[in-house]
């Protein structure tokens, strides 16, 4: 069997799928998510950023972030959550926060480079592993092999790049 790469929606489906690998006796299996297929194509020891990671750097940074208009707002109960959903959506559809000039998408900014300045280096932020996994193209068949995605009804905009080129180069279904 050679290498081929099963992309799942959730850790649940993950799970799902490598037991159903398991019970078919299948071999060159890797069950792996958008984030995760980004990251091993780009190479090195890059990781999408997790949302435990992302849920430490932002209670971390939001006392240091100066959130303009809304700093009143940062100390309330439920800020963590909101802005670590926030900043995964955000991210997920591909937004750059730090060309707009409106007020609160600049305190959003403000809060995204300090929360990325917390997180370890190796954990990137979905468009620069899409950046540096297109880059590294031309290892896809070796790395990924053909490619199934399941359970993706909607991909998200910051993945779309990524499926595009890999299509020209490894047959995906």
């Amino acid at each position: 069997d050679m290498r081929r790469t099963i992309v799942v929606h959730t850790k649940l489906a993950g799970h799902i799928a490598r037991v159903d690998a398991a019970r078919a006796g299948a071999h060159g299996v890797q069950i792996l998510t958008m984030g995760q297929m980004a990251a091993r194509l780009a190479g090195g020891f890059l990781a999408p950023i997790d949302l435990d990671n992302l849920r430490d750097a932002v209670r971390e940074a939001l006392p240091e972030a100066n959130l303009g208009e809304i700093e009143n707002i940062k100390t309330l109960p439920g800020m963590v959550r909101a802005a670590v959903s926030t900043l995964d959506k955000v991210w997920r559809a591909d937004i750059d926060l730090s060309s707009s000039s409106h007020p609160r998408l600049q305190a959003l900014a403000a809060l995204e480079r300090q929360v990325l300045s917390r997180l370890p280096p190796s954990m990137k932020k979905p468009r620069v592993l899409v950046d540096l996994a297109c880059a590294r193209l031309a290892y896809a068949p070796a790395v990924l092999g053909p490619i199934e995605i399941h359970g993706h009804s909607e991909m998200p905009v910051c993945w779309r790049p990524l499926v595009k080129t890999l299509s020209a180069v490894v047959p995906i279904t």
